[in-house]
């Protein structure tokens, strides 16, 4: 960095960024604090940061040699590299990828007392990454991209590598848990946190930070440092962030600290004292009204509750100051009010308000242990009538008794621990710092200062405030700072009077002549440029009246001369500013926090989809392409050749590719790049995609996906869907899943069939079908599948985001339930949904007839091989269907009941028959009631239909998208999105306003929505307002509601809980009268709420229920998989720990050896049979630390043979194998013979032998090897035995063999004579010497292993060097075709059945139309479609979290029809799937034959709820479609034609 390297590190921190001519990214880091240098690789598709922590691949010794290993030792592949001092943050912007760094830093404090320093940055970079991917993004998100990358960074901005600074000085607390208040790249810096690098991007506060060295008359020095910390609780600028907000915090809010020490030299004690004092607006509710004139605006305080939480912020004022020891006597905040007083004045009425908020505040009670203290001292008045000399002496006149009352923090710095007993005072330390802290005094309580913005007056009082105590800080410390110090020629030392805080009790001059001034003015200089600062973060304009604080010094006639026309012109800049730019600035802080995202950035994914098919992938069948390139297809899958165009060697029905993925994942999206020539026909034109976790069982998940024909390079995203379960496929026939909706689902998917998901998958087969048409070679470019993967690296070491989704999960399927969020749950006060649970999940044990598609042959008649977990299948922990809590009315039949009771959906029969009883026909209400009670009864969409079909009803009359009146579906949906933005909003505010609070109770039991159960009736006597009479119920009683009843906000009458509107209602209630967002604690009655509002309610309730049950269905998913990894008990601290596991792999690997084959870069290509009660097979594979010491895997005692086709996780040299013993030992009688073979494909053909061992000889000599394991010393190598290749050899696959002989004879019957799990010393004693293996009996022996390692050296990938076509291919790429594409003229085209459908009308002289053109939507995929339904943040990056629109993805189908015939009647031409591309990108649908019509349909189907526009791009259209969407002007019909046919009007007609 700019300054020398501060003591103690070895280095200054380095950041080099380099652009390869790939256009891949690396983030090469070398930190201060470390020897080694890491590199972090951007995915350039999803912009993922990429980071293994291997040494040799990304992490090195030097800067040189990581950037020498990136570059293949030759700088010239790079297209770029930048040099950088630190990384202030990274974030995925949908297509745009933004890296923030700091290219330049001034040392603003060299060195803090007890060592660090602060930087401050002075200039920055935003570096823009354009991803390639098709993610389509608004005008409005690209301007929002836009503006964030131009705020304001350099200069205002400040951090510490090595000390937490957002504290008051000296931090109690480390520097990687900062207070969140002050922390301003949090959202940024989430991206290194989430790979395990939390110390890569530095925690960056906003505001100043700055110190001076200052003299005195004696030979005693010192250093004055000025910390100001801005917080981030209420961003924004002047008059759109005032007063309090919900985050119980206030505009301009700033701690300000001043920090004194005497500078030692190394090793020395280090003195040091520190003040702190606060600055702010007025906590309460208030704003201000711009006025477009020179008037000033015009100020307000809400009318409704304006003290709303101004307790909650004096209570976390109390908390961060409250230093009292034993917690006796009050804690002091001092409010300084600056205002303007008097009848007349603009401020007055806050004047008024402020006291009469404190009086509120003590008449609650709400805060015991706090004294708050307001005075009041007219700053502009008192320097009108007094002069700026009385008003300075005034103001220390009310300051003099709270300021020595609050006191000051003083101590020292200590080098040594050694000596700590010593110590009088309190003791601070922590990893940061090699010493500690002794703390003699201590601050209790805190100043606060305010005028109407936090500006000028409150600047300039706190720095006078603060010169009192710099004086009283100056003296503690002996340094002299006396004029009239009298010197003693005797002791040759200055004496001077020694009394505390004496110069309070001065005048003005008195303080000017007996001060030494140097030191003052030093002081002022701070003030001054962090007042500018500030002022210019809040107005965008320097400070005003900033002359007085130069008061002290020879220009302060000077500078109070040119004041008046600076003040003028700043004031002239401010008006501008305010009514120009603040709305932007607003915007950029917000975005720069990660705020309200969901409004500035609508599409963009919180947390990208991970790209499985590059890094560590292979192809397990290599394609033989027309070049006979070495790679056999794997470039296909590499970013380095992305503008690879791979030929087949000849034409070919289908070309079939076999990946195997980098890490297990949920298969979410296929990503194809189009390659081909100048012919676009050579590319496929359909694809089939398959899936499964190995080669035994793939399930096909897409059929027939179109792929339209596109321009060179385009990249073509298709979603993938879960595969459909065989029982909704036999209650849906495949025709009625993509069936044309007449009246499309606009409300809400109302048809959606959920499909299946899985963590697990390893092998993706693509089958590529080229178009009929032609019969030349295939082309192919690159393939990227994209997925959702488990943090499991974070769960095996037992933190971040992978803890925190492990400990949800396993706490939410532990609990045996699938429940809701209830209102007396998390959440009580605005995202509580309901008390009713959700009755048992769906068992699904069909499976789909499959097919091996590598052998042809039906493999339903082979054994099902599906893994095992350690737990049973009727454990009921992971039986979703097993235990649940049933609702009233859909209890299943179980075997021990007596009366069998009604299933889920004889229940829903029952409810639609009830709500039907009164009227045939339901309205929009009822059916919307009963949508709510299938969620709750989780009943599919399918098994809805199949019940509604056996009384004889169409479901079409219970579709609430069918029911409404089309002219009510736009006005239902805004408010409905309105909801859920205001919903996101709230919980954004009061996730934010428990930072440095206790959780607060809310004695509201009302929940955001409060939707009736059918049945549910008002209370009766005790409610005015019976909304809701009783109605006919379910059982034999009524439901009631409970006797709890509120008032009413609008009637003022009592009104029960069923009766009340959700506390929803309230938020859009005032959201539509512009009221302030502190009235949204009300409750209002259904009398008194709009119907709009109710019915949005439901609506939004509606979409809670689907997100929420696809939420536990992921989060159960989840947990399946973890425990086919480690078990269900993992977590159990009688597993290894880190360290431990870590040592115990070193003493198992040799020098430079690694473990190959560690999952989750490992796996098997075939499925594996395990015992009941067994450890699962992947444990096998797993870290040293996952999963208990004591559990194993073994083979169903059935089997004496077991073989393990192993995946490396790269390719690699081996050298061995390694097999760690199970627990319970080997015998003669279960020690296995290991047969080893290697390979680089599939085949066993083309597998080598390396090797066979026979562990039974070798148990004879070495013993330790047999029965329980006995030793538990630390340190201990694990019993195993290496299985060691004459050679290494080169592969990517390894098959170990482990088989036994087995005896027929009787055995004991497993698991119900012992338990091979158990924990006891000896287990199995009584059962003889078998006792001590896997088997039942000593003569039913079976194979097990507590692991297996593959030992060896990864092979370096190689750098992907660019590969030439031989001058044959290139020709026949470069030839044309031989018929090109025409428009086909339309003679007109209109939109009819709510835009869903264009109509062209042709000319019947018109040419053979052969397809249609289509440009890509315009229309997003809006990351928020509802109300926030927990605590739990759907936006957090933080945290781990399932985004539904990848598992569930919207999408679109076009289908084309005809009128055809005599008579002219509507023929279905085809359907196609549409894939998703850049918006305007041309894309190119063949026909299956050239047809002739008067008029051609193009009907658009699908998931169109699932799309909206940009608000910024339009604003509201009007119609329920979003305007993205529309087809008009977006589709062109085409003919082929000769060039020659049409002479020159060939150029003219070309489409």
């Amino acid at each position: 960095m700019d300054s020398p390297v501060t003591a103690g590190r070895l280095r200054n921190t380095s950041v080099v960024v380099a652009t390869l001519d790939s256009s891949e990214v690396y983030i090469i880091v070398s930190l201060s604090s470390r020897t080694d240098t890491q590199a972090v690789y951007i995915d350039p598709t999803s912009g993922a940061l990429v980071h293994d922590k291997k040494l040799g691949y990304d992490v090195f010794h030097t800067q040189d040699e990581a950037l020498n290993y990136i570059t293949d030792d030759s700088k010239l592949v790079c297209k770029t590299i930048l040099y950088a001092k630190a990384i202030l943050g990274y974030v995925v912007l949908g297509s745009t990828a933004l890296l923030l760094v700091a290219t330049k830093l001034d040392a603003s404090i060299p060195y803090l007392p007890g060592g660090g320093c602060v930087y401050t940055v002075s200039e920055s970079k935003w570096i823009k990454i354009l991803l390639q991917n098709p993610q389509q993004q608004g005008k409005g998100e690209v301007k929002s991209i836009q503006e964030l990358t131009e705020l304001e960074i350099d200069g205002k901005h400040y951090f510490c590598e090595t000390r937490d600074i957002t504290r008051p000085f000296p931090s109690r607390f480390s520097l990687q848990n900062p207070d969140d208040e002050f922390v301003w790249n949090g959202w940024l810096s989430f991206a290194f946190r989430r790979i395990g690098l939390e110390q890569h991007c530095v925690i960056l506060l906003q505001g100043f930070a700055n110190y001076r060295t200052f003299g005195s008359l004696g030979q005693q020095e010192g250093n004055v440092a000025l910390i100001a910390r801005r917080s981030r609780l209420h961003p924004g600028t002047r008059y759109l962030a005032r007063g309090l907000n919900s985050c119980y915090s206030t505009g301009n809010e700033i701690e300000c600290e001043q920090l004194v020490w005497v500078p030692k030299r190394s090793g020395e004690n280090v003195p040091f004292n520190v003040y702190i004092w606060r600055r702010g607006t007025i906590p309460m509710w208030w704003g201000a009204e711009l006025k477009m004139t020179a008037a000033e605006a015009a100020i307000y305080v809400s009318d409704r509750d304006p003290y709303k939480g101004s307790a909650r912020y004096y209570q976390r004022l109390t908390k961060r100051y409250d230093t009292r020891k034993n917690k006796t006597g009050l804690v002091p905040i001092v409010c300084v009010n600056l205002l303007r007083i008097g009848e007349g004045k603009s401020e007055n009425i806050l004047v008024q308000h402020f006291e009469e908020s404190l009086n509120h505040i003590r008449s609650t009670g709400q805060l015991p242990d706090t004294r708050i203290h307001l005075i009041h001292y007219d700053w502009h008045t008192s320097v009108r009538l007094k002069g700026e000399q009385q008003t300075i002496e005034g103001l220390w006149y009310h300051l003099k008794a709270p300021t020595i009352s609050i006191g000051i923090s003083e101590g020292d710095y200590q080098h040594s621990r050694m000596h700590m007993d010593d110590c009088e005072g309190e003791k601070i330390y922590n990893d940061d710092i090699s010493g500690f802290f002794c703390l003699r005094a201590l601050q209790n309580g805190v100043i606060r200062y305010n005028c109407a913005d936090s500006l000028d007056r409150t600047n300039a009082a706190s720095y006078f405030g603060a010169l009192q105590v710099f004086t009283e800080q100056c003296r503690r410390l002996g340094i002299l700072l006396d004029n009239d110090a009298v010197y003693d020629h005797n002791t040759r030392k200055q004496s001077f009077s020694d009394k505390s805080w004496k110069r309070f009790d001065m005048t003005f001059e008195e303080f000017k002549r007996s001060t030494v001034l140097s030191p003052v003015c030093h002081l002022a200089e701070l003030f001054l440029i962090s007042g500018d600062i500030h002022a210019t973060l809040y107005t965008g304009s320097k400070a005003m009246h900033s002359h007085i604080l130069s008061i002290f010094s020879d220009e302060a006639a000077k500078a109070k001369q040119f004041s008046v026309a600076q003040n003028m012109k700043i004031n002239l800049q401010r008006r501008y500013n305010n009514a120009v730019t603040d709305s932007s600035r607003h915007k950029q802080l917000e975005m720069f926090l990660g705020l309200r995202l969901f409004k500035h950035l609508p599409s963009v994914s919180i947390q990208p989809l991970h790209v499985l098919s590059r890094r560590f992938s292979f192809l397990l069948k290599p394609i033989a392409s027309i070049d006979q390139h070495p790679d056999d297809g794997d470039s296909l899958l590499s970013f380095k050749q992305k503008n690879l165009i791979w030929i087949s060697q000849q034409a070919a029905d289908i070309i079939q590719l076999f990946i195997y993925l980098g890490e297990p994942c949920h298969v979410c999206q296929l990503l194809l790049t189009t390659s081909h020539g100048a012919d676009d026909s050579t590319y496929p034109s359909t694809v089939d995609v398959r899936t499964g976790r190995d080669l035994d069982v793939l399930k096909l998940v897409l059929e027939g996906a179109s792929i339209p024909r596109c321009p060179n390079g385009t990249n073509i995203m298709i979603p993938i869907p879960g595969a459909i379960s065989d029982e909704d496929m036999n209650l849906k026939t495949r025709a009625s899943l993509h069936a044309p909706q007449t009246n499309p689902s606009f409300l809400y998917d109302f048809e959606g069939v959920e499909g299946e998901m899985d963590f697990l998958t390893r092998v993706v087969v693509l089958t590529f079908y080229p178009a009929e048409s032609t019969s030349s070679p295939v082309t192919l470019g690159e393939v990227e599948i994209l997925g959702i993967s488990l943090p499991w690296r974070d769960i095996f070491a037992s933190e971040g985001p992978g803890l925190k989704l492990w400990e949800r999960v396993t706490t939410s399927n532990n609990n045996n339930t699938n429940s809701f969020p209830s209102k007396t749950g998390s959440n009580p006060d605005v995202f509580g949904l309901t008390n009713d649970v959700l009755p048992p999940a769906k068992c699904d044990t069909s499976r789909n007839p499959q097919v091996d598609l590598l052998s042809g042959e039906d493999i339903n008649s082979r054994s099902d091989s599906q893994p095992m977990t350690e737990i049973s299948l009727l454990d009921p922990s992971l039986d979703t269907c097993h235990d649940r809590k049933e609702d009233n009315g859909s209890q299943r039949v179980s075997v021990h009941d007596k009366t069998p009771t009604k299933t889920s959906a004889q229940h829903y029969i029952s409810c639609f028959e009830i709500l039907t009883a009164l009227d045939n026909r339901l309205g929009f209400a009822e059916a919307m009631k009963l949508e709510i009670e299938r969620l709750r009864l989780n009943l599919s969409t399918a098994e809805r239909d199949k019940a509604l079909s056996s009384i004889g009803i169409n479901p079409a009359r219970v579709n609430p998208n069918i029911i409404i009146e089309e002219s009510d579906i736009n006005s239902l949906c805004k408010a409905a999105n309105t909801l859920a933005m205001l919903g996101q909003t709230s919980l954004e505010d009061k996730i934010t306003g428990c930072i440095g609070l206790d959780p607060l109770d809310d004695k509201n039991d009302m929940d955001f929505w409060n939707i009736n159960r059918i049945g549910e009736g008002c209370c009766g006597e005790s409610c005015q307002i019976h909304a809701e009479p009783l109605t006919l119920t379910l059982t034999s009683t009524s439901i009631s509601s409970p006797e709890s009843t509120f008032i009413c906000s609008g009637c003022k009458r009592r009104v029960c809980r069923v009766c009340c509107a959700g506390k929803g209602a309230m938020l859009l209630r005032n959201n539509t009268g512009g009221s302030s967002n502190n009235d949204a604690d009300g409750v209002i009655c259904k009398l008194c709420c709009q119907d709009s509002i109710l019915d949005a309610l439901t609506l939004d309730y509606v979409r809670v229920l689907i997100s929420q049950l696809r939420n536990s269905q992921a989060e159960a998913v989840a947990f399946k998989a973890f425990a086919q990894v480690v078990g269900k008990n993992y977590g159990k601290k009688e597993s290894f720990n880190k360290y431990e596991a870590n040592k115990a792999l070193d003493l198992l690997l040799r020098d430079d050896e690694e473990s190959l084959a560690e999952f989750p870069f490992g796996s098997y290509l075939h499925s594996i049979e395990s015992a009941s009660g067994s450890a699962p097979p992947l444990s096998l594979l797993a870290s040293l630390d996952s999963g208990l010491q004591q559990s194993y895997w073994r083979a169903p005692a059935s089997t004496s043979c077991v073989e393990l086709v192993i995946v490396l996780g790269n390719l690699s040299d081996v050298s061995g194998v390694v097999l760690l013993v199970s627990p319970c030992g080997y015998s003669i009688s279960d020690a296995p013979n290991v047969q080893i073979w290697t390979s680089n494909n599939i085949h066993k053909e083309e597998r080598s032998c390396v090797g066979k061992w026979d562990v039974r000889s070798l148990i004879t000599s070495s013993p330790e090897l047999c029965g329980p394991e006995k030793s538990d010393k630390e340190g201990q190598t694990p019993r195993h035995i290496r299985f060691d290749f004459r050679n290494t050899v080169r592969c990517r696959l390894i098959w170990v063999k482990l088989s036994i002989q087995k005896v027929v004879t009787s055995s004991v019957s497993f698991g119900k004579d012992f338990n091979l799990l158990s924990f006891d010393e000896d287990p199995l004693s009584g059962l003889g010497r078998r006792a001590s293996i896997g088997g039942t009996s000593e003569t039913d022996p079976c194979v097990h292993a507590k692991r297996i390692l593959v030992v060896g050296c990864p092979v370096r990938a190689d750098i992907g060097r660019s590969f030439q076509h031989a001058s044959s291919v290139k020709n026949w790429l470069e030839k044309a075709p031989l018929l090109n594409r025409y428009k086909v003229p339309v003679d007109s085209e209109k939109l009819i059945d709510n835009d869903l459908v264009l109509e062209q009308s042709i000319s019947p002289s018109s040419p053979l139309s052969a397809g249609f053109r289509l440009d890509g939507f315009s229309a997003i995929k809006p990351q928020l479609t509802h109300s926030p339904y927990s605590d739990v943040n759907p936006l957090d990056a933080s945290s781990y979290v399932f985004e539904h629109r990848f598992i569930s993805p919207a999408v679109l189908h076009i289908q084309v029809s005809a009128l055809q015939g005599l008579p002219e009647e509507m023929v279905v031409v085809a359907e196609y799937r549409i894939p998703e591309v850049k918006g305007g990108t041309a894309t190119y649908f063949d026909f299956p034959k050239a047809i002739s019509s008067k008029k051609m349909y193009f009907r658009l189907v699908g998931d169109v709820n699932g799309f909206a526009d940009d608000p910024e791009d339009g604003g509201d259209t009007g119609r329920p479609l979003a305007a993205g969407l529309c087809l008009l002007n977006r589709i062109k019909l085409y003919y082929y034609a000769h060039p020659s046919d049409l002479g020159r009007w060939a150029s003219l007609s070309g489409i």
